[in-house]
């Protein structure tokens, strides 16, 4: 009985191991009789091996997305084990089912297909950044946002590129700023945050709950005294929806005492050297008043980057008035930011924005202007414009053309000049544009040869450089044109009086700043004896300097109703959009020097 009894056990589980071995675990997957496509592909991915399957899987389940079927797709993607595919591979599939789930508010299904132990273990630093930001999206979902943000704080530190370091501190920003006080205490308090991420849950606990512009740049400023070599100091987040500046901030006046200013300029890069000379010239300045009461810092603009930095760096240094920056786009950023808490003046203008700082410069519409509002006071509204061939001159035709036109002149003729051709031809062709000379000029010139030529043209504009002009002005007389005034930009004075050089420029009247043709100032007689570039074009950024260092002690005058300080760069006087307009001098070439006009 016992025998038999055993053999009938043996026999059960002989059976039971036959059935065993008979049953293979198949993956049932949904039926999509309806798609032939996407049914084929799944008839090849049961047919591959584990990497094409997983490809053809992802193909099918991204034409069925096409369809709108999402949840039949979703179901195609969870079949897939991503542990052993290519890193790419496994991350598509995964962001593909997670953007999906998170589609149908399926935030907690997101985050299990995103589980990095479900992924391939070879993911590059992109690769995870981009895990980490599909992560961070499923937290935020759920309103988890302080999760949300430790997944954008790992990310970032996982990379050096400014560009995606600065998106993410955008996006941390974003979250945390939309977590509530008590998640941020919590997130806060936790000792188990490493110090990239108690610096950011410091920082968004300082401003939470302020909704005062100027309190929350205190509390930011605090903040930055503690944290200042943190990545969010480094780099600050640039809030999209941060306050833009609607309207004109009040202009912060210094306050009684010493006057510590801060230079905001590139002191390293391409543009060292040019402000090298605008610090130079405004530290001569500063020592030719000889003032007792003025410090000076030096801010590297190429390591600040954004108005709270700039701040932050001028406060820390007791500044209460700031000369920079130089970059446009720098300028266009303050003229964006809300309030001021310190006065700046930028040394480019404003472009953008409804609340830009005070702006000195040296643009060229300064001397465009000039010619034009001077052509016209002496009645001339017919013109022709000569300028150089460059991308200086071709800017200065521009700039004359649009105003002379906007104000009722009109441009018969333009010529770009090329020292390489025939000087003579350049110039008559150019002035047989204008009728009457065409009319009355003879088909050949002879020297001594008196002709009476007329002419429609009231004037010429030159824009030309000082080598061209000394061509182009006795080819004028050669065709009989030398009766028609020419009133020229500053290019054509070199800068240094030279009567055997410029003789050929007499009868020539142009626009300069006082720096290189008034009376010389203290500040430029130092800097003639210790450069041999001060009455250079490049040496017009020593009178910028020197006007700085001079707004800075005048500001209350500069900002008085028809307030007028007399500046190296021009009678400088707050115009519109808080741009300093520069009302320039005139002179004349006679016996080959510029006599200075006074009117």
């Amino acid at each position: 009985m016992t025998k038999q009894l055993g053999l009938l056990l043996c026999l059960i589980l002989t059976l039971l191991l036959l059935s065993a071995c008979g049953t293979r675990p198949t993956t049932t997957l949904p039926s999509v009789a309806d798609n032939a496509d996407v049914q084929q592909l799944l008839t090849s991915a049961q047919r591959a091996g584990p990497e094409q399957a997983a490809t053809l899987k992802l193909e099918a389940a991204r034409l069925l997305v096409e369809d709108q079927q999402i949840d039949t797709a979703v179901s195609i993607l969870e079949s897939i084990d991503k542990r052993r595919l290519p890193p790419q591979l496994g991350l598509d599939i995964a962001s593909l089912q997670a953007k999906l789930l998170l589609q149908n508010n399926k935030s907690a299904q997101a985050l299990d297909s995103l589980d990095f132990r479900q992924l391939p273990p070879q993911l590059t630093n992109e690769q995870v950044i981009q895990l980490n930001q599909l992560r961070a999206e499923a937290f935020s979902n759920q309103q988890d946002y302080i999760n949300a943000a430790r997944e954008l704080i790992a990310a970032s530190q996982m990379t050096t590129e400014q560009n995606i370091r600065q998106m993410l501190h955008t996006q941390i920003w974003g979250l945390l700023t939309s977590a509530s006080n008590a998640q941020l205490n919590s997130a806060t308090d936790n000792r188990g945050n490493n110090y990239t991420e108690q610096g950011w849950f410091e920082r968004a606990s300082a401003v939470a709950g302020i909704t005062d512009f100027g309190e929350q740049q205190e509390k930011l400023f605090d903040w930055q005294l503690l944290w200042d070599q943190h990545p969010a100091a480094e780099l600050p987040p640039q809030d999209p929806d941060a306050l833009i500046a609607t309207e004109l901030s009040p202009i912060q006046l210094p306050t009684a005492g010493i006057q510590r200013t801060a230079l905001l300029l590139p002191m390293t890069g391409e543009l060292a050297n040019i402000a090298r000379i605008i610090t130079e010239g405004y530290v001569t300045a500063m020592q030719a008043a000889g003032s007792s009461d003025t410090e000076l810092v030096l801010l590297n603009s190429t390591e600040i980057h954004t108005p709270e930095q700039l701040f932050y760096a001028a406060r820390t240094q007791g500044a209460n008035f700031i000369v920079g920056p130089l970059e446009r786009s720098f300028v266009n950023q303050l003229a964006d930011y809300p309030e001021h808490p310190i006065t700046v003046l930028a040394l480019n203008p404003a472009l953008e924005g409804n609340n830009p700082p005070l702006q000195l410069d040296l643009s060229s519409d300064h001397e465009a202007l000039a010619l034009v509002q001077k052509a016209l006071d002496m009645g001339y509204h017919n013109a022709m414009i000569i300028h150089s061939d460059t991308r200086s001159g071709q800017r200065f035709e521009q700039l004359i053309r649009e105003e002379y036109e906007q104000r009722g002149g009109f441009i018969r003729a333009t010529l770009g000049f090329k020292a390489t051709q025939s000087n003579s031809e350049q110039v008559r062709e150019l002035l047989l544009q204008d009728p009457e000379i065409a009319r009355t000029m003879p088909n050949r010139s002879r020297s001594g040869m008196s002709v009476n030529v007329r002419h429609e043209t009231d004037v010429i504009f030159m824009a030309a450089e000082a080598g061209d002009a000394r061509l182009i002005r006795p080819m004028l007389m050669y065709h009989f044109a030398g009766a028609i005034p020419v009133m020229a930009t500053s290019q054509v004075y070199e800068g240094n009086a030279s009567a055997s050089r410029d003789t050929d420029l007499n009868g020539i009247t142009f626009v300069d700043l006082p720096w290189r043709i008034a009376e010389p100032s203290p500040t430029r007689l130092q800097l003639l004896e210790l450069r041999d570039n001060a009455d250079t074009d490049l040496g017009k950024l020593y009178a910028l300097g020197a006007d700085a260092y001079l707004i800075s002690q005048n500001l209350p005058t500069l900002l008085s109703q028809d307030g007028i300080l007399a500046g190296e760069t021009g009678n400088l006087q707050l115009g519109p959009n808080r741009r300093l307009s520069r009302a320039l001098v005139w002179a004349e070439f006679v016996n080959g020097e510029p006599q200075l006009i006074t009117e």
